[in-house]
Formats: C-alpha cells, sequence, structure tokens
C-alpha cells in the first residue's frame, strides 16, 4: 500500500474527515488505497496554526485540545486517492462554494493551499485509526512496511468500515 507522509495538523484533519483534499506542488498517477502518515516533525509554525480559527475549533470539537496531542511518526488513517485535480484560478471559488453546499467539508478552503498550478488528492472513504501505528515516513508517495500494513487493515476493519 501506498502512504503519504503529511505534516499535522492536516494529517489529522483528513483523518478526522474535516479535510478531503490534500494540497501538494506535485502530482502522482496512483489512484487506489492510500496511508495517511503523521510526519514526525512538527514545526513551530504549524504548532502555531493550531492555536488560530479555524483550526482550533475544528480540532477540539474532535477532542484535540492542544497541537502536543495529535499524534506524530505514525499511520493515523486509511483513505483512498480518488483523483488528482490541477488547480487554475477559479478553483478557490469553486471549493467556498461546494463547501457552503455541503459538498466538501465547512472549512475545506481555509486547509490547503489551492493557488493556480499546484494540485489537489481527492480523498475519500477515509477511516481513521483508533491507535496510531508507528512508522518512519519519507518524501512523496512511498510503500508502507508489510507488518505496519497489516496493523493498520486490522484496525479499520476492526472500526466496522
Amino acid at each position: 500500500m501506498k502512504a503519504l507522509t503529511m505534516t499535522q495538523p492536516w494529517a489529522t484533519l483528513v483523518a478526522i474527515g474535516e479535510n478531503s483534499i490534500e494540497t501538494r506542488s506535485w502530482s502522482t498517477k496512483h489512484r487506489g488505497p492510500l496511508a495517511i502518515h503523521a510526519a514526525k516533525g512538527f514545526p513551530a509554525d504549524a504548532r502555531a496554526l493550531c492555536r488560530q480559527s479555524p483550526f482550533r475549533e475544528v480540532l477540539a470539537r474532535h477532542g484535540y485540545a492542544d497541537a502536543a496531542d495529535l499524534p506524530t511518526g505514525a499511520v493515523i488513517a486509511l483513505a483512498c486517492l480518488d483523483d488528482v485535480l490541477e488547480f487554475g484560478g477559479s478553483t478557490l471559488r469553486d471549493v467556498r462554494s461546494r463547501s457552503a453546499a455541503g459538498l466538501l467539508p465547512a472549512h475545506e478552503a481555509d486547509f490547503g493551499d489551492f493557488s493556480p498550478g499546484r494540485y489537489g488528492f481527492a480523498l475519500s472513504d477515509v477511516r481513521r485509526l483508533r491507535a496510531p501505528v508507528p512508522v518512519r515516513g519519507m518524501l512523496g508517495l512511498w510503500e508502507l512496511p508489510a507488518d505496519v500494513e497489516a496493523a493498520a487493515r486490522a484496525q479499520a476493519a476492526s472500526c466496522g468500515r
């Protein structure tokens, strides 16, 4: 299974269903199963975002009172990468419109960089794991070790999804 390492709080925002388009500067041809990995590093500027609106309120609604509560260095969810979108000039307006209509999470536009020339990994069927599965991440898409994949799949299956 392929895995994607994400810095916090974005990894958790995907895992809790509050962010369904992960924005990147690069594209991929991969479609299908994808493990969501929370990076071990958690930069100060990303920690500071956790104390700002709307990050603070969204994370708190899901039981994360502080940036220190967010898991790092582990797979935290499984998802399906359905499509990769290339952003143009009207993308941000479209995302805001779809969020207002209830077709995307309410704060989708706040949690990504929808600048022209960037890409969005459209994720579905996100299944948050009960317990993070520790593993070292990598840049780009990478292959999840078989034992980590088995542990993550076992958790996802036991969640009834």
